[in-house]
């Protein structure tokens, strides 16, 4: 059985939580994904070589993310000021912070105000995961209706197809899926994009209904319904990774 721990490493801006696994393996790995890395040694290694194999890690890491900061903004441990401002799907938020004596933590949209109630005994990398999914989860609610019936326009006018329901949830991995099942599921991180880029993830995925893969039938679905398809790609590669709460 695998034995890990999990530790946080700081350095300038960044936190990053590592977590190190020692299983029945030959060799060392090392990975950088969206929670944190992840250092896999083999189980009998002595301590005095898995602390080397952990520095080696740590500067890896600072290697990794100086060649290209924009992809893990996610690990900067900034913290949240009290009150900052957010355009989300073309509309403009005033989110408002407050860190009191309690244990859970919880938010509330009113107008054009999200409120977070936050336990003040978080740390700064806790609190922005916790403000991080909430604002995920509670934009995600606000606007459902607003991509369904976006969906349902585009489709009408495009495509005609039947399809089961229209999900909102947080997703690192990808923008948007079309499942067997015929739910469509788009991630909440797509409410940050412009318009036209969520209109591409749902014609993409619209498309999905009639050709299950990539090919150039396929292709050809969607360059039918939007023929500047391939800018909003280039937008989503260029501009992407930023696109987080």
């Amino acid at each position: 059985m695998a034995k890990k721990a999990r530790f946080l490493f700081e350095f300038e801006k960044y936190s990053i939580p590592i977590e190190l696994v020692k299983e029945w393996r030959r060799s060392v790995r090392v990975s950088l994904a969206r929670k944190g890395a992840y250092l896999r040694v083999p189980q009998v290694m002595p301590s005095i070589l898995v602390e080397k194999e952990i520095a080696k890690a740590k500067a890896w890491i600072k290697k990794t993310i100086a060649k290209d900061p924009s992809s893990y903004i996610r690990f900067i441990n900034e913290p949240y000021p009290d009150h900052f401002e957010k355009e989300v799907y073309g509309e403009n938020f005033s989110i408002y912070v407050d860190r009191t004596i309690r244990k859970t933590n919880s938010g509330k949209i009113k107008g054009n105000n999200l409120f977070l109630t936050l336990s003040n005994k978080l740390s700064p990398f806790q609190e922005k995961e916790v403000i991080k999914k909430l604002q995920s989860r509670l934009f995600g609610q606000y606007f459902l209706q607003k991509i369904t019936d976006r969906v349902n326009v585009i489709n009408d006018n495009s495509y005609q197809k039947s399809f089961e329901t229209v999900r909102l949830k947080y997703n690192q991995s990808n923008w948007g899926s079309c499942s067997s099942a015929t739910n469509l599921n788009f991630s909440t991180r797509l409410l940050l994009t412009p318009p036209a880029v969520i209109d591409y993830v749902i014609v993409h995925e619209l498309a999905h209904l009639t050709e299950m893969n990539h090919s150039k039938k396929f292709r050809d679905l969607v360059e039918k319904v939007m023929p500047s398809y391939k800018e909003k790609e280039t937008w989503l590669d260029t501009n992407g990774a930023a696109c987080d709460f």
